[in-house]
């Protein structure tokens, strides 16, 4: 019984890995084109900011869906997620009122 369970395979494949190595890869010379472009003035910096951060997006999201598994455990993650998408935007809440009062004290307080 035991050898019938380690015989499935769970998970992406060995080949599976290597592609997302050569897609990294990729990305990583896409990303070091556009800083090359921006300093020969090929393209300018707001291009090459946008191209970096898509770059960024796609890298973060191989990197999250295939060495952290989160596409097979998915429910798992799910229930980890959904409370810090909430609490985020409390939190920002929460401080914003002690943010915006701390410059405007700071800057009744000054010197002139």
């Amino acid at each position: 019984m035991a050898e019938a369970h380690d015989a499935e395979r769970h998970g992406p494949s060995l080949r599976a890995y290597f592609y997302v190595f050569g897609a990294l890869a990729v990305f990583t010379a896409v990303s070091f084109l556009a800083n090359i472009g921006v300093r020969h003035h090929v393209i300018n910096n707001f291009t090459s900011f946008t191209i970096i951060l898509a770059v960024a997006v796609c890298k973060a999201l191989l990197v999250a869906v295939f060495f952290m598994h989160l596409l097979l455990d998915w429910k798992r993650v799910y229930i980890l997620i959904i409370p810090a998408l909430v609490l985020g935007p409390m939190l920002v809440i929460v401080l914003l009122p002690d943010i915006v009062m701390a410059w405007h004290y700071a800057t009744a307080t000054m010197v002139p």
